[in-house]
Order: structure tokens, then C-alpha cells, then sequence
């Protein structure tokens, strides 16, 4: 019974300290509570003395284009002209204590569930704290991807000693860390504090080896196919034509803004890691994302 329930859970720095959030109104239907939400929870706050901007905050779902209610005393749909209800956003302390006042069989099993998702939050921090460097190894698909992944980037090697004149493997690898991360192998691997033997590519996220590991052998694909067609080696000039012309696809140009966003976001948060020149592509950290992590 306990899997069945699934509140999504935020984590962001509030008052100067991490702390994880829900929305109130998705607790209260998971609770079943037999009331209407306004008055449930506006009575809960006056009863038991929880503090706006500690305890909760409150604002506005975002409807319609062009709305921006936040902190508004009231907010009205641009789109359909229709008032907004205000929408409370919960310390998880607040919802475990709301859950226990429900004195019932659903508050007992959500309040567990809450201490489940707080350990979890706790064991992403101690593997962070631990060895920073390995916070990516805590999803359970990493090796299996990894393993996966390694026919792709033979794929790549094996089209520059095949199809290829000039053997700059190096230079190669550097194009495409620079597309994907604004940072070269060099650069990303200082960030991590690597040590000399250790392979980069285990220290990467799981969906970032994935999104690597299509990108070469794709490209792998467009080197073989021009080789054909021209009937001998490529130039490194041809190679890095094909490199711009294939990387600036619509489908990589995607793949390349949802790579810089896990880079930035998650080494920031949990590696304690700053990625200057991806500064634009930090989101807030969800636990949707730790429970990736975690599955």
C-alpha cells in the first residue's frame, strides 16, 4: 500500500538552508481529508502556529501565458480571466505533523512515506559529502548503461582509425565535451578532482553517458556514410564540417540544453561543484530527479 503513494517533494535553499517543500493541496488529497482544502488548511496554520516563510509560503499556480502571480494577493488568468486559487507550499516538517493530526491509517502511511523520502534525501547528501566524485554511481542503471555504452564509443574510435586520416582523438573528444558542456575533457575532469587514471566517463550521470553514447555513434554513422561517398579518408577538416553540420541539429541542439542542465544542477547541488560557464542552465533540484537517483 505504501508504494501507492507519490507526492512530489522539492528541494531548495530557503532561509539560507536546504529544505524540501510540498504542495499542500496534493497532501490533502492523498490524506482524503473531508473538508474543502481552504478551510482545512487555513485552520490547521491558525491552530497549530505555523509561520508563513518558515513553515510555508504561498503562491499561485501558474496558468495561462504571460502570468507571473507570485506573492500576489490575487491573481487573474491572462488566458481565461479566471481567479486563481492560492496554492501552499509546505515545509516537509508541516506536512508530516499535518499527516499525524489526521490521527488516521492514510496520515500514518503518508507521514512514513515522508520519513522514507527524507532518508533518501539524506543518503544522496552522505554519499555527496563522502566522495563527491560518485554521486552519479548511486542509479541503479548506471553500470548497465555504462557497459552499454561502450560499444558506441568503440564505434566512434574505430570511424577515426577507419575513416579517418588525421588520428587526433583527443582534439576529437574535446569538440564534443565543448558542445555538450562548454568545457573541455581537461577542464571538466579539474572540475572533478580526477586522478590521472581515473576514466572520465565513470564519474559522468547515467542519462549524460546515454545522451554521449547515441551522440558518437550517430556521428560515427554520418563519418562512415561520407567516407563512402568519397571513397578515401577524411581530412580533420572534413570530420569537424561533419561534426558542426551534425551537432547542430534540432534533435542535439535538445539533447545538448537537457545535458548542460544535469551538469549544471546536479554537480552544483550535490558534488559541491561550480560549472561557471553553465551558470545559465541550473533548474531547481526536484525529487523527481533524486528519485532517479535512487530507483
Amino acid at each position: 500500500m505504501n508504494e501507492l503513494i507519490n507526492i512530489k517533494v522539492i528541494q531548495k535553499d530557503f532561509n539560507g538552508e536546504k529544505k524540501r517543500f510540498v504542495n499542500a493541496r496534493e497532501l490533502y488529497k492523498w490524506l482524503g481529508v473531508g473538508r474543502d482544502f481552504s478551510n482545512w488548511i487555513k485552520d490547521r496554520i491558525k491552530k497549530y502556529d505555523f509561520v508563513e516563510d518558515l513553515d510555508f509560503f504561498l503562491t499561485f499556480a501558474k496558468f495561462g501565458d504571460g502570468f507571473d502571480g507570485f506573492n500576489k494577493a490575487k491573481a487573474i488568468d491572462p488566458k481565461s480571466g479566471k481567479i486563481l486559487a492560492k496554492e501552499y507550499v509546505i515545509s516537509i516538517d508541516m506536512a508530516k505533523e499535518l499527516a499525524m493530526l489526521e490521527n488516521n491509517e492514510k496520515g500514518k502511511m503518508v507521514r512514513k512515506y515522508f520519513i522514507r523520502v527524507e532518508r533518501g534525501f539524506k543518503k544522496v547528501m552522505r554519499v555527496a559529502t563522502r566522495d563527491p566524485k560518485f554521486i552519479n554511481q548511486l542509479s541503479s542503471q548506471f553500470f548497465e548503461t555504462r557497459e552499454e555504452t561502450k560499444e558506441f564509443r568503440k564505434d566512434f574510435t574505430d570511424c577515426i582509425k577507419d575513416f579517418v586520416a588525421v588520428k587526433n582523438y583527443g582534439t576529437y573528444t574535446d569538440m564534443f565535451y565543448s558542445f555538450l558542456f562548454l568545457e573541455r575533457a581537461k577542464e571538466y575532469r579539474k572540475l572533478l578532482n580526477l586522478a590521472k587514471n581515473d576514466f572520465t566517463r565513470n564519474f559522468m550521470y547515467e542519462e549524460i553517458i546515454f545522451i554521449i553514447g547515441a551522440f558518437e555513434t550517430g556521428l560515427a554513422g554520418e563519418i562512415e556514410k561520407e567516407f563512402k561517398k568519397l571513397g578515401r579518408m577524411l581530412t580533420q577538416e572534413e570530420f569537424e564540417k561533419i561534426f558542426r553540420d551534425f551537432s547542430s541539429t534540432r534533435n542535439w541542439l535538445v539533447y545538448q540544453k537537457r545535458a548542460r542542465n544535469i551538469m549544471a544542477t546536479y554537480d552544483e547541488e550535490l558534488r559541491r561543484i561550480k560549472h561557471p560557464k553553465l551558470i545559465d542552465y541550473r533548474k531547481e533540484f526536484s525529487q523527481e530527479d533524486i528519485q532517479k537517483l535512487l530507483a
